[in-house]
């Protein structure tokens, strides 16, 4: 995965832009992207449970539809993976259930920017079991979920900077009357259904006073309280099957 380049070629990648802000800025385009086996748990009825990730060198979203650009390997070649490759790295983007008689055959290639690229093969080596991610995976329904796709899952969803209070309180954090509150709110999701992104809103639950969200659509906003005292906020994000939410405590002077 890792080939040298020349500046050249390195140059080439790179568009140049302008702003009034920023002076210029250097935006990748027709990078590589790099589907990446994360590795494999072993459920109680013997079947595994797979996990794939991908990157992608280029600033802007990138769309590979399913067919011979991006497909696995062996049949059936479209089986729910990722069409549309955000910039960055992404775990967990492919996430299924194999039979117990799994051979540990199972590739993913992707073909883009002139550059074709693919995971291992060899599935079921022990420095393959996932360690990290492993208890999110085990609470996968793995007996009746169906088989060899990339399963829908609930979008993650956190807020930045908090931390679940011991014995499951809610994480708590700090505000005034005077100045807004940013919330740097987090959505991750497979992309799955397919053609969508998930819906977010944030709202509030309790509280002694009004909350006046600047965007209440969007993960990162900011938050005006007319009173103090605790307020309880709830960023949800839905897929349009699957829901997650994650609740905070706001403590208001």
């Amino acid at each position: 995965m890792g080939r040298g380049i020349g500046w050249k070629t390195a140059l080439a990648g790179l568009v140049l832009s302008t702003g009034p802000l920023t002076g210029v800025v250097l935006a990748q385009r027709n990078q590589p992207i790099y589907p990446a086996y994360e590795g494999f748990l072993k459920n109680p009825d013997g079947t595994y449970t797979i996990a794939f990730a991908y990157f992608s060198h280029n600033a802007e979203p990138v769309t590979v539809a399913p067919g011979p650009d991006n497909a696995f390997a062996p049949t059936p070649g479209d089986r729910q993976q990722t069409t549309t490759f955000l910039p960055g790295h992404h775990r967990f983007q492919c996430v299924m259930v194999v039979a117990a008689d799994f051979d540990g055959k199972l590739k993913w290639t992707i073909n883009y920017a002139g550059t074709s690229t693919a995971t291992s093969e060899r599935m079921l080596q022990s420095n393959w079991n996932l360690v990290e991610g492993a208890e999110a995976l085990k609470r996968i329904d793995y007996a009746n979920v169906p088989r060899g796709v990339c399963l829908n899952r609930a979008p993650d969803v956190t807020v930045l900077g908090t931390r679940v209070g011991r014995g499951g309180a809610l994480p708590h954090l700090a505000a005034t009357t005077t100045e807004p509150l940013n919330l740097f709110g987090s959505v991750h999701d497979e992309g799955l259904p397919r053609g969508g992104k998930p819906s977010i809103a944030w709202k509030k639950n309790s509280g002694p006073g009004t909350v006046t969200f600047q965007n209440a659509s969007v993960a990162r906003t900011r938050a005006t309280f007319s009173a103090p005292g605790a307020y309880e906020l709830e960023l949800t994000a839905t897929d349009s099957v699957l829901t997650d939410s994650y609740k905070i405590i706001v403590d208001v002077k």
